[in-house]
């Protein structure tokens, strides 16, 4: 058994301490906490990608054969011996996800804020997460089903350990450069890891010749994924990651389970009373937030129904996705300095609208699936799926700048819920409209929707100028960017000269 991490709490890396040049990268010199903060890193972008994209469509493949569906078939009409279609496994595993987090994370708040559990929780939830994992590797015509279910609970496990890692971020460093160069480092070994995993899959998979098997394909990614998520969250966990006391005391007379959701609702209302260019920034988020989560699901099973997608072609979307969303994060700084943020975001979330229109316009039969490739690099530039580089960062550099001096951390807590809130929304109506027997095309397209509410919400802010003045109005002299909450924040210098003062 691995020895103990010492009880108390790490010490911030301090900009006064002499560190070596390349402090920054992995493996970061003697920061312990950095490079297992690298490693869970490493886990949770593995064991995503084998969940989602891998595991996810070969368990459509085999919902089909229950509902006893050929390959041929475009749609599938028939319904599993569980009396659900099979093209509603993934969006409504995506519904039961979406408000199990929404649920969660005012709970994760108060745990962070008010008690020295965190670590104890991560460790748990890592261990409940691997052994979630370790099943799916037998994944067969017989045990589809239970697979199914391990995606939700492992899916809803994982949220509350990424919320417990990503609470050690702030802490890493009390020195603004130091954090902004330990986030881009964690950024790229993220992007790293999500390439090399899908690289080694796929052409161990097109090596042996099964491209063609779905089951085979997502045993293979999944027994890669838990060795894999086992080894580095373990070595993490035990040895590198230090305890955390409690940073606030709990009020008295307070619960710990409603104290989240108390300060949250009385949040909201002092934001819509007071800050209601916040307020329509949060909405619009909770909107577009929702239909891009959505997109991952839905596509996926727009790919598999109509497309006859294999894992392996999945594992292929997925690759072209994360590569164009590389080339998407120079979009986002280009943008705000032409126009402004809250426009750039716009254009980001109607392009989004667009690209999903005119994916679903067009492809409407195998013979154009190669297609979807060309709309995956689309969605990738426009918003992605996994990094979403140009989306977070036009948004996460808008409300640091409209967040009121004094008030930052408070209502940063309320800009990750709002990003959560509405995360079932779209995979529900897609759901509902699948099972009345909706064309999936015209199911896909209510994602659309989302954005164009989006878009509309975030033209109620009201002129960004405006908005800055009124947030510098409030004491602030400087912006404060909260570094750990940016993918890529080494684009920060260049927007930076976009700032209005």
């Amino acid at each position: 058994m691995p020895s103990e991490v010492e009880a108390e709490s790490s010490p911030a890396v301090s900009s006064n301490e002499q560190q070596p040049l390349f402090f920054h990268l992995p493996p970061y010199g003697s920061h312990k906490e950095a490079r297992g903060w690298a490693l869970d890193a490493i886990g949770r972008s593995v064991s995503f990608v084998g969940n989602a994209v891998f595991v996810g469509t070969a368990v459509i493949h085999l919902a089909r054969e229950n509902a006893g569906c050929s390959r041929e078939d475009i749609t599938c009409d028939s319904r599993t011996s569980y009396g659900i279609r099979p093209s509603s496994f993934l969006s409504l595993y995506n519904v039961i996800v979406g408000v199990g987090s929404s649920a969660l994370l005012p709970l994760l708040g108060s745990i962070v804020d008010h008690t020295h559990h965190r670590r104890l929780i991560a460790r748990i939830s890592a261990v409940v997460y691997c052994m979630s994992l370790f099943p799916m590797i037998f994944l067969n015509e017989s045990t589809w089903f239970a697979a199914a279910v391990l995606l939700i609970v492992s899916a809803i496990v994982g949220w509350v350990h990424t919320g417990m890692a990503f609470a050690y971020l702030p802490e890493m460093s009390d020195d603004k450069k130091i954090l902004e160069n330990l986030n881009t480092s964690f950024a790229v070994v993220q992007f790293v890891t999500y390439v090399v995993y899908g690289i080694i899959v796929l052409s161990i998979t097109a090596a042996v010749g099964m491209a063609d098997d779905s089951i085979f394909t997502a045993q293979l990614a999944q027994s890669i994924s838990f060795a894999v998520t086992t080894l580095v969250w373990g070595y993490s966990w035990t040895k590198l990651m230090g305890e955390r006391n409690a940073t606030k005391e709990l009020p008295e007379g307070r619960r710990l389970i409603s104290s989240g959701f108390r300060n949250l609702y009385h949040s909201g209302i002092d934001i819509w009373k007071n800050h209601r260019s916040l307020a329509w920034f949060y909405i619009a988020l909770a909107f577009s937030e929702s239909a891009v989560q959505g997109l991952v699901v839905i596509a996926t099973t727009f790919s598999i129904e109509v497309l006859q997608f294999s894992a392996f072609e999945s594992g292929i979307a997925y690759l072209i996705l994360v590569f164009s969303e590389a080339i998407g994060c120079y979009i986002s700084p280009f943008t705000v300095k032409r126009i402004n943020p809250i426009r750039s975001n716009q254009l980001c979330v109607g392009s989004c609208a667009i690209i999903t229109a005119v994916s679903v316009a067009v492809m409407r039969s195998v013979d154009q699936r190669n297609l979807y490739f060309v709309f995956c690099i689309g969605w990738g530039l426009a918003g992605g799926c996994v990094n979403k580089f140009w989306k977070y960062t036009v948004e996460r550099f808008l409300v640091v700048n409209i967040i009121p001096k004094g008030q930052d951390a408070e209502l940063m807590g309320v800009y990750l819920f709002a990003g959560q809130s509405l995360s079932w929304l779209p995979p529900l109506v897609f759901t509902a409209m699948n099972e009345a027997g909706v064309a999936i095309r015209l199911s896909m397209l209510s994602l659309a929707l989302f954005w164009i509410i989006s878009l509309c919400l975030l033209q109620c802010m009201g002129s960004y100028n405006i908005v800055v003045e009124k947030a510098a109005s409030n004491g602030t002299d400087d912006f404060v960017v909260l570094q750990q909450t940016i993918e890529t924040p080494s684009l920060n210098e260049e927007m930076n000269e976009s700032k209005v003062q």
